[in-house]
C-alpha cells in the first residue's frame, strides 16, 4: 500500500465501508459490472438502483472497478475526465453524463449554500458557463 493509502481515510461511501482502497478486484463492483452487461440495454437510474452490487463500479480493472481507487490514484492532479471517459468507466452513454451534470449544477445552483457562496463572492464568477 502506498503512504497516500495510509494516512487518508477510504471515502465513507464505499458500500463494504473499506479503511483503504482495494489491493484486488472488489467483488461488489464485479457484480454491478456483470449485472449491467446482462441488462442488454441502458438503463433508467431506477432500474439501475435495484441491480445488486457497488453502484460506484467503474470500468477500470488498474483501479480495482473502484471509481474511489480510480479517483484517487489515476487523477493525483485533479485534471478531471472527459465526458467520453466519464461514460466509459460508468457504462453509460455520453448524452447521460452531460444530462446527469446539467441536473447536477442546476440543483446546485438551486441550493441556499450555493446562493450563499454568491454573495459572498460578489458577483465573481463561481461556475463556467
Amino acid at each position: 500500500m502506498s503512504d497516500k493509502q495510509h494516512t487518508k481515510k477510504f471515502d465513507s461511501r464505499c458500500p463494504r465501508q473499506l479503511e483503504c482502497a482495494p489491493d484486488s478486484w472488489c467483488g461488489l463492483a464485479v457484480q454491478r459490472l456483470k449485472a449491467l452487461r446482462f441488462a442488454g440495454k441502458e438503463l433508467t437510474e431506477e432500474q439501475e438502483d435495484e441491480l445488486p452490487g457497488c453502484k460506484w463500479a467503474t470500468q477500470n480493472q488498474m483501479a480495482n472497478y473502484c471509481f474511489f481507487k480510480l479517483a484517487d490514484d489515476l487523477m493525483p492532479d485533479a485534471k478531471g475526465f472527459s465526458d467520453m471517459e466519464i461514460a466509459h468507466f460508468l457504462n453509460v452513454s455520453v448524452d447521460t453524463v452531460k444530462k446527469t451534470e446539467k441536473r447536477a449544477v442546476a440543483k446546485m445552483k438551486d441550493s441556499n449554500d450555493f446562493q450563499e457562496m454568491v454573495k459572498t463572492y460578489s458577483g465573481d464568477k463561481i461556475l463556467e458557463d
